[in-house]
């Protein structure tokens, strides 16, 4: 299994600013269209995973005309306690937004990042910015996004300053009636690539996720996901998910995290039109 761990932890790694920068900064453009009501959404919960423990946890997001932001904080089973705080803004009228996210982890470390973005086309923009690591090495981030007849396609390129080195993460969305299919290539500095073939399919209570992930040297490893939404008869819910990675050896891991919270929205006081 631990070329499995490598050949994940390698994607991860190198598709990391991906998360935590594109799927913020373009704010309320290109997440889907249309209006969304004004207000605070919060969740508050605890959640336990099969090998990093568990914890509580208190979120909010608040959307106003123009923007959004996210504060989340979390608390582990040690006692530690990890902050993640973004803000989102964007102007319909001049199709530019601003990012900005910074986190703070249990043991104190902290990344950020920040950057700008800019509509080009329907459906399309292009966003520029920083990420700063845990270790302070700044790392410049330049994205591409398009969406054509049912398909987004988002460009990454990560380069470190200080070398010239430049890492890419390639990911095309193609959305079907209730499935989406999700494919993803990474290349290091050094030009190996990992790819990520995956299919998430809606159920009736959740969704299922089943895919390949094929390593620099041709291994192949698949997994598969199932996850589910339960509502408790206090008003709570229940998110859980179960399943296994089986990697080019054939050993097996199981995988799986539970989380029961709260939710609430409150409204604001108007609906934005600046989304």
């Amino acid at each position: 299994m631990k070329t499995t761990h490598l050949l994940l932890g390698s994607l991860l790694t190198a598709g990391v600013l991906l998360s935590t920068t594109s799927a913020q900064a373009y704010g309320g453009y290109g997440s889907g269209g249309g209006n969304r009501a004004d207000g605070t959404t919060t969740r508050t919960g605890s959640y336990q995973t099969l090998h990093r423990g568990s914890g509580t946890y208190s979120q909010s997001v608040s959307h106003s005309p123009g923007s959004t932001s996210r504060d989340t904080t979390w608390t582990n089973s040690n006692g530690g306690t990890g902050t993640h705080t973004a803000t989102n803004t964007w102007n319909k009228s001049t199709g530019t937004g601003t990012h900005e996210s910074s986190t703070t982890y249990a043991n104190g470390k902290t990344s950020s990042s920040s950057g700008d973005w800019t509509k080009t086309g329907t459906g399309d923009a292009s966003y520029t910015g920083t990420h700063t690591g845990v270790n302070g090495q700044t790392t410049d981030v330049s994205k591409t996004v398009t969406n054509s007849n049912g398909t987004k396609t988002v460009d990454s390129t990560y380069t470190n300053p200080n070398t010239g080195k430049s890492s890419t993460v390639d990911k095309t969305v193609t959305y079907a009636d209730g499935s989406k299919q999700v494919d993803t290539t990474a290349t290091g500095p050094n030009g190996k690539s990992v790819t990520s073939d995956q299919t998430y399919a809606k159920t009736s209570n959740g969704w299922t996720e089943t895919g390949t992930v094929t390593g620099p040297n041709g291994g192949v490893s698949t997994d598969d996901k199932t996850v589910s939404y339960t509502k408790n008869a206090n008003g709570t819910i229940t998110r859980t998910a179960t399943g296994e990675v089986t990697g080019p050896n054939g050993n097996v891991t199981q995988t799986g995290n539970s989380e029961t919270y709260t939710k609430t929205f409150t409204p604001g006081s108007t609906t934005s039109t600046n989304d």
